[in-house]
């Protein structure tokens, strides 16, 4: 039981730290309004990465992997977003 525990709760903070993988760039992309140094194909393979991972994730049943990956394509999604306003 105590196994179990112990591997979700690290599939818990995995899940965390991927989500918030673009935040802090997000952040600062919106805050300075500069995305130039931002490239688009890094952008593109985010976005279909996260895609896969999310698909992936539903097939599995796995929230771990699709709410993560949800989140993490979003914050790519803004990033191009902002790429495309201050880009």
């Amino acid at each position: 039981m105590f196994m179990a525990e112990l591997v979700s709760v690290i599939g818990l903070f995995g899940s965390i730290t991927a989500a918030s993988l673009f935040f802090p760039q997000v952040y600062t992309s919106w805050k300075t309004k500069k995305t130039k140094d931002l490239a688009w194909f890094t952008i593109l393979i985010g976005i279909a990465n996260g895609l896969f991972w999310i698909a992936y994730g539903l097939i599995k049943a796995d929230p771990f992997i699709y709410i993560t990956n949800s989140l993490l394509a979003i914050a790519v999604f803004i990033l191009a977003v902002l790429k495309k306003r201050y880009g």
